[in-house]
């Protein structure tokens, strides 16, 4: 089974962006990779399916691969099961032609981690997978 968990949208100013989604009644929580300073994106709380405002920088830092990520591109992400069915499920989209822009890695996301890939569907679209390691 595989379920949409989490709509990225990459943004030129991440306040300004948190604003107009507040307007129409979203609320959100900051998130930095660190813990400290200044939030590098905003997760919203209350929108049944997560998505995230994230900065450049922030965008920058999950995803590598070049081209960079750029205001406007969106990123839809997908959960599996395990890191294993994760694996499989790269390797047979790589068997079939697909384009991988990040490798599967374990990343420092949530409470437990999750292994992480990027795949582009067949128009470019960026497809985030992810699987829990715990």
């Amino acid at each position: 089974m595989v379920a949409v968990v989490q709509v990225n949208l990459i943004v030129a100013d991440i306040d300004r962006s948190r604003e107009f989604y507040e307007r129409i009644g979203v609320a959100f929580v900051p998130r930095h990779r660190t813990g400290d300073g200044p939030p590098e994106a905003w997760v919203s709380v209350d929108t049944g399916i997560t998505f995230v405002l994230h900065s450049t920088g922030f965008a920058s830092w999950w995803d590598e691969s070049a081209p960079r990520p750029v205001p406007g591109g969106p990123q839809m992400d997908l959960e599996v099961a395990s890191p294993a069915e994760l694996d499989r499920i790269v390797g047979e989209l790589v068997a079939a032609g697909a384009t991988v822009v990040k490798s599967p890695a374990d990343m420092p996301f949530g409470p437990t981690g999750m292994r992480f890939a990027i795949v582009l569907d067949p128009d470019g679209y960026r497809v985030g997978l992810k699987a829990p390691l715990a």
